[in-house]
């Protein structure tokens, strides 16, 4: 069963990354000047880790779903993409000066997935459940 909610939560952030990086910051933002700054702002470098982290975790919860051993792995890559991304947006952008500490909140949930998922699937190895 966790398998399949991880399966369905870095789809869904599959999705939001390609719904972001294929859209108009404005249109994203719907004319939030902060947001519309940041977006437009954001380096390459933060796209590929924002590509890297969902994708890798939709890959290791795929992986976690057929029992093999690269999920760790694929987790342990998807977790350094999510602090890569989030180290432009929520410490090198203006973002939080700009709008306060709430919007950590919603990046922090992700952070705990994710780190929630890499243990769960290194328990998982460790009880030798995959392969």
């Amino acid at each position: 069963m966790i398998a399949i909610i991880l399966t369905v939560w870095n789809a869904v952030g599959v999705a939001m990354w390609a719904l972001q990086s294929s859209t108009s910051p404005e249109t994203l933002a719907q004319g939030d000047k902060v947001q519309i700054e940041v977006w437009q702002a954001m380096p390459l470098w933060a796209w590929i880790a924002y590509a890297v982290g969902t994708w890798s975790g939709l890959l290791g919860a795929v992986a976690l779903l057929l029992q093999r051993r690269a999920a760790v792995w694929l987790f342990a890559i998807s977790t350094i993409g999510i602090v890569a991304q989030f180290s432009y947006a929520l410490v090198l952008s203006p973002l939080v000066a700009a709008k306060g500490p709430g919007v950590i909140a919603f990046p922090a949930v992700i952070f705990a997935i994710a780190l929630g998922s890499m243990a769960y699937a290194h328990a998982a190895a460790g009880r030798d459940l995959l392969s």
